[in-house]
């Protein structure tokens, strides 16, 4: 059974300054028991898209299921079974981590049992503990977000929305928040859907994503798979004793292209494939090998390669994703 199911979904928005479509007809289907990555750059629809799958705002047009109930009809049935965290999450300044805590899950309709047992599990996990009784206001980024995601985990969610998880959260925190992701899923019957602007991030946690520029569906599926349709180059990087008689490579095939800076980088359809001829060639030509390096693509070349650099700007890290 699919967590997700997504047909035509619209949205639009409107000001003074005109309408703005958000997103311009979505099908997408999601399966349960995985953790699934939404990529897109700034403006591209993603949090919207979160939104409406988790009952925050209305579609304009088509429809949208979660866990078969649909996000209109069915709102009360998608909100005590899914799970919403939003990166930088504010709560009462004055309420410590144990009240935020009770205040949502009554909010839940959870009964007090239930309360005690998940505020208890979910502190100590998320290593909380030492702050409980400290003002939100109080804590640093990191705790404030950790208490964030705790407060997503209370109903113990069959869907997980994680939008910006891990914003501004310093290096350590983060790991720390990744960890908790990946041990929960193994623990439980859950999917998470998560949307990040930190490439590797996703790429660590997910095995399929969806990316989405101006509204719309632009390539979903295996991450592995989207990288092989593609057809992105390997690199192999060559540190050489001198860098000299290297005009064979302009004829030798499945060489895309090379240059020399801070080492020889030469573009390759298949590095392992290619590497042998390329080493035989270079002891021909009395060339020794220092180091050597294959990179293999990245999920930052997957984005750009779909969407552009030119939208994106020059490295996916820098630019804002809402």
């Amino acid at each position: 059974m699919n967590a997700i199911e997504i047909e035509k979904l619209r949205k639009k928005f409107e000001d003074k300054e005109g309408t703005t479509w958000a997103l311009g007809g979505i099908d997408l289907k999601i399966r349960k028991k995985q953790i699934y990555g939404l990529l897109g750059p700034n403006g591209a629809g993603k949090t919207t898209l979160t939104f409406i799958l988790s009952t925050m705002i209305l579609p304009t047009s088509g429809q949208a299921r979660v866990l078969g109930y649909d996000v209109v009809k069915r709102g009360n049935e998608v909100r005590q079974r899914s799970g919403l965290c939003l990166g930088g999450t504010y709560f009462y300044w004055d309420l410590n981590a144990r009240e935020i805590l009770e205040y949502f899950g009554r909010l839940y309709g959870l009964n007090k049992q239930v309360r005690e047992r998940n505020k208890n599990r979910l502190i100590d996990k998320l290593g909380i503990k030492a702050f409980e009784k400290k003002p939100f206001g109080d804590l640093s980024t990191g705790m404030r977000q950790k208490i964030a995601v705790a407060k997503s985990l209370l109903n113990d969610p069959e869907v997980l929305f994680l939008d910006e998880p891990t914003a501004g959260l310093d290096v350590e925190v983060a790991m720390d928040v990744r960890n908790f992701i990946t041990d929960m899923l193994q623990e439980r019957d859950m999917t998470v859907i998560l949307t990040s602007h930190h490439l590797q991030e996703v790429e660590q946690l997910c095995k399929k994503i969806a990316i989405i520029n101006k509204g719309r569906l632009i390539q979903h599926g295996d991450i592995k798979s989207i990288k092989t349709g593609l057809k992105i180059p390997d690199i192999i990087h060559l540190y050489l004793d001198r860098y000299d008689k290297l005009g064979f490579l302009e004829n030798m095939k499945g060489v895309k292209s090379h240059g020399v800076s801070d080492g020889l980088f030469i573009s390759v359809d298949s590095g392992l494939n290619r590497l042998d001829s390329i080493v035989r060639e270079l002891k021909k030509r009395r060339i020794g090998i220092k180091d050597m390096e294959i990179k293999k693509a990245s999920l930052e070349d997957v984005f750009l390669s779909i969407v552009g650099r030119k939208e994106s700007g020059k490295a996916y890290g820098k630019f804002r994703v809402k």
